[in-house]
């Protein structure tokens, strides 16, 4: 018997919460009875049991109440233990199927760029696969990553930089490198055509963290022979989407 009660109330914790979390915005008690089904006294017991645990909080002013701390600090807690390519590969894939072109996550790693995970629609020879390094001054992800470092990391790995010429179109000088990161910042990608390979054109886009700060890179391309570097550009607001 005492097992069943505490099922229920376990199962009436998770319904509140279920109504709370879904909810665009704090929630008087009469709506909460009204979407749980609850009974007034009730809803009132599990509201404070919650409350007891910080999982909802309540505003004596507005007289609402909301999810609460701790369930926040859970949902953080859970999003740290998600592998990120766990939680791009559908994002990938769907994007890779609906513009038919090769797409790819990658990561700042040094002053390069490491692939995590790649989506190949048309295979090509030397396309980049999981695991492989690609340089950061003549690539859509790599330009991206160093459109948004600041301050001395910035400094440090610009200096450095080594701009190693693949094509004729790769920018070996840093004032014409970095001309382009205000618009890269403004638009929300960065793209290149022919510079790293010269049948190549890729946009990418950046992958925030919850701190806003850049994370990762998606990054979508395709060779001349399966879309001009026009088509691959109108590809943006796609690839923006999914980023």
């Amino acid at each position: 018997m005492s097992r069943s009660t505490e099922s229920t109330i376990v199962t009436k914790c998770a319904l509140v919460m279920d109504v709370l979390s879904d909810a665009r915005q704090p929630m008087v008690f009469s709506d909460i009875v009204e979407k749980t089904g609850f009974v007034k006294s009730s809803c009132h017991r599990i509201l404070a049991v919650l409350q007891g645990e910080d999982l909802v909080s309540y505003d004596k002013a507005t007289r609402t109440y909301q999810t609460g701390a701790r369930l926040h600090t859970w949902a953080r807690s859970a999003w740290r233990r998600i592998d990120l390519q766990q939680i791009a590969a559908a994002e990938m894939t769907g994007l890779a199927e609906q513009s038919g072109m090769n797409v790819a996550l990658s990561v700042m790693d040094a002053d390069t760029i490491l692939y995590l995970r790649t989506v190949d629609m048309v295979p090509v020879r030397f396309a980049s696969h999981s695991g492989d390094h690609a340089p950061l001054h003549c690539t859509a992800a790599g330009k991206m990553f160093l459109a948004h470092l600041a301050g001395a990391r910035a400094q440090a790995i610009l200096t450095t930089l080594r701009l190693e010429q693949f094509t004729e179109f790769t920018k070996t000088s840093l004032d014409d490198l970095t001309a382009e990161f205000a618009t890269i910042r403004a638009q929300g990608f960065a793209q290149a055509i022919g510079e790293e390979v010269r049948q190549i054109t890729g946009i990418a886009a950046p992958i925030f963290n919850a701190q806003g700060d850049v994370t990762a890179g998606l990054s979508l391309w395709a060779m001349v022979e399966v879309g001009s570097p026009q088509r691959v550009l109108d590809q943006a607001p796609q690839l923006l989407a999914a980023a």
